[in-house]
């Protein structure tokens, strides 16, 4: 079903992500789950520009890294971003008790792990072609930003924002799929790509379930 290439794909993906949800936990320990806080309640937008920065940084040094068969630049891309989504996801999870968190983590990995499943359902059984997703994924992004400006004096485009940030993460995962599906070859590259999506999706699903959790 899968060719070698692809499945060596998801194993990088797989690796990766287990490693940064360990790490996002492990910082929930730490003063780093303060850093949302600190950003965020500074003015909105400040901590989606610095998160959008570490993310593109560190996925475009990975990526250079693995082109040009850099190790040291690959791994410091990939640590880069581990860092980003590590600091990210702790201070989302810092805001709950430490017995809720791992209750918190199991229920996001496995909505998104659902949501990726569908989404690898939609490349693989549909022939259509995803190509253009990887642009449409950074409109959406770049709505995130403006809206986030306003979010920043307006409480409610926060959710917007939100809600827009989400989609673009499913839209970028369903993009890194099919290039997985379509450049089997290039096993490292698409499973940073991977990696980085379905974090993205993680950690949006992540707020969804601890709002929930302090609801309760």
């Amino acid at each position: 079903m899968f060719q070698q290439g692809e499945l060596k794909s998801l194993g990088v993906a797989t690796g990766l992500i287990i490693l940064n949800i360990a790490v996002m936990w492990i910082f929930a320990f730490t003063p780093l789950s303060t850093i949302n806080n600190l950003l965020f309640d500074t003015f909105f937008l400040l901590g989606v520009v610095v998160y959008g920065a570490l993310l593109t940084g560190g996925v475009a040094l990975a990526k250079r890294g693995i082109r040009n068969d850099d190790r040291k630049l690959a791994v410091g891309g990939a640590g880069l971003v581990q860092f980003a989504y590590g600091i990210f996801g702790a201070g989302i999870l810092g805001m709950v008790a430490p017995q809720a968190q791992a209750v918190a983590l199991g229920i996001t990995a496995v909505i998104t792990t659902i949501i990726a499943v569908l989404s690898g359902l939609l490349v693989y059984g549909t022939g259509h072609d995803f190509s253009s997703w990887g642009r449409y994924a950074n409109y959406i992004f770049l709505g995130v930003l403006g809206i986030s400006l306003v979010g920043s004096f307006s409480g409610p485009f926060i959710l917007l924002a939100f809600a827009l940030a989400l989609i673009g993460f499913i839209v970028y995962l369903v993009h890194e799929i099919y290039q997985v599906k379509t450049r089997p070859g290039r096993p490292f590259l698409n499973g940073i790509g991977v990696y980085v999506a379905f974090m993205g999706v993680f950690v949006q699903i992540l707020q969804l379930v601890i709002q929930m959790l302090l609801e309760e």
